[in-house]
Formats: structure tokens, sequence, C-alpha cells
């Protein structure tokens, strides 16, 4: 790693611990709801088969929203009675640092890690069991332990998120979504890293843009129609690679570039284009592969559901519904 300046925490700097407090209470929820809620749907979602005969120019391709599809498929179990060993724990260390402790007792209240692991456990059935940790690192990423058996979200990334998203939003409301679309997509992608090396999985794209895919389709599984999480992920990346120099970490700790963004940003825009067309504007998508993401993410999916089968629970797969188009 290059020697640079860290972001220092935000409470250090001025006007942001006011507005930090607003948009982490706000964001919490919404951080969530988006890492939590699609799980099942991204691990389960049907291929959308008639996406292969989309047309070239088609803008909203009808088979394109596999995660759509999941959304139906997916069965309701909020309520059922656990009778499996947990294969997701959770951790939450108290910070040194003081400046984090609002992230550590926010986020313990909120039972944010809970909300994620639960998910996860209702869907998959791991042979060693996973746990997703908030710790203090002394860098503002996300990691892996050594054996692979821990995701961890620094409490400094937390922080730099929102310094970066409170710095480029024009309004509270902007900074939540782009710090939850920040926080969500890492730690979606940490865990899809996390699952390809526990399982051995044989991804094609290899562990990192494998994991990008694993955060794309789950952000993917909870859009709807003019919701912005997701598209805040895309933001809130394009916006921190503006910034090469501002000492967040995790772009040169994950090697996420330009073309990693690309490929995030193209299998989004293949499951809702409406919510995506900043992502046109802006170049994070050029122009010519657009007409192509739906194809792309339906491979996508369609891959994730091999990978994933062995290790997915019988009750969470029943009733799943036919794929868009109808069955064959």
């Amino acid at each position: 790693m290059s020697e640079r300046a860290p972001i220092r925490p935000a409470a250090a700097r001025g006007p942001v611990p006011r507005l930090r407090l607003a948009v982490l209470a706000l964001a919490l929820g919404a951080v969530a709801i988006g890492a939590a809620a699609p799980i099942a749907r991204a691990v389960q979602a049907p291929p959308a088969a008639a996406a292969a005969t989309t047309p070239p120019n088609a803008t909203t391709p009808p088979a394109a929203d596999a995660a759509a599809v999941a959304t139906e498929a997916a069965p309701s179990a909020a309520h059922a009675p656990e009778t499996h060993a947990p294969s997701f724990a959770t951790e939450y260390l108290k910070p040194a640092t003081a400046d984090y402790d609002l992230y550590y007792e926010q986020l313990r209240r909120q039972h944010f890690l809970e909300s994620v692991a639960q998910e996860l456990d209702r869907i998959l059935e791991l042979p060693a069991q996973l746990t997703l940790r908030l710790d203090e690192c002394g860098h503002s990423t996300t990691q892996r332990s050594r054996d692979g058996r821990v995701v961890i979200v620094c409490y400094e990334y937390v922080d730099a998120v929102l310094v970066i998203a409170a710095g480029a939003a024009p309004s509270e409301a902007r900074a939540e979504q782009l710090f939850s679309g920040g926080v969500t997509f890492a730690l979606l992608s940490e865990i899809g890293q996390a699952l390809i090396g526990l399982l051995e999985l044989p991804v094609a794209a290899g562990p990192a843009r494998g994991g990008d895919q694993f955060a794309a389709i789950a952000l993917a599984a909870a859009e709807k129609d003019g919701d912005p999480s997701a598209a805040a992920a895309v933001e809130f990346l394009e916006i921190a690679l503006r910034e090469p120099d501002s000492g967040f970490e995790y772009l040169e700790t994950h090697e996420f570039g330009r073309a990693r963004l690309e490929d995030v940003a193209c299998l989004l825009y293949g499951n809702a284009p409406g919510n995506h067309a900043a992502t046109r504007a802006s170049g994070a998508l050029p122009q010519s592969r657009a007409p192509r993401c739906a194809e792309e993410l339906v491979a996508t999916v369609r891959a994730w559901n091999g990978y994933l089968a062995k290790y997915t629970r019988p009750a969470a797969t029943a009733g799943a519904a036919p794929a868009a188009g109808g069955s064959r």
C-alpha cells in the first residue's frame, strides 16, 4: 500500500459531526434493507431465459429484471423458528478511538449485522461458520481474516464513506443515500468474496469481481422503480474514484477501478435501466455496452445460482416462481 494520509475521523474536521449524527441515524435503516433483504432473492433468483432474445436497442428488456422475478419467488419466512445451527455469526468490537463510538453504539443498537446474518443464514448452509464483524482496523477499508472466516467492516471505512458522502451530496437526504450505497456495496462484496474462498466456488470472474457480482445482484434484487439505493452505490464509488488521493483506502486495498465500476454499473442497469440513466450520462457505463447489460445480468444470476446451489437450504427454494417469460 502506498504511503498517504488516511482520512481522519469526521469528528476532527469541524462541521461534519453534526451532519454525521443525522445522516447515520437516517441511513441505518436503509443499509439494513439494502444489505439484508435482497440476499435471499439474489441467491435463489431463477434465470430469466427470455432475456437472451432481447432486441439490442431495447430500453427496458422484458425479462431482464431477474431480481424482480426473484423477489416474487422469495418465500416469506421472517418469523419461522430457527431449527438449524447458524452458519453466520456477528461481532461488534468496541473501538479504541472515541470518535468511532457512535458507529459502535448505533450499529449495534440497530442490529445491523444481525439483520444481514439472519437473512443469509435463512438461505445458506455453510460447512464452516462465517462471522460478520465491525472492528477498528487502522485503515478505511473492509477485509477478511487470514483464514477467511471473518468478514470485517472497519469503523474507519464507515466513517470515511460518510465523510465522502457528506462532502459530495447537496442535501442530507442525498448524503444518506450515498452513505447507504457505499456501506452496503462493500459489505456485500466482502461477503461474496468470503463465500468464494470458503466454499471454493469456481467463479469465472475471480474473487474480487465475483464479490462485486454478488453485491450487484443483491442490490438489484431489492431495487424497484424509482429506488435510488443501487444507483447511489454506483454514484458513491464514482465519486470516490474521482479523488484517488483522498486517503480512502478501500479502492487501493481492493484494486477497485473504473473497469470494475463499469461491470457493477452494467449489472444494475440491466436490471432497472430507468433507475440508472445518470450512470450512462456520467460515462460510468459506456453507451455501447448498455444494450447488452440485461443479458449480462441474467448470465451472472444464472451462474451464481449454480455456484450456491449445493449450499442453499431446501426451504429457501421451495415454491420458487418460474422465470420471466414462463416455464418451458
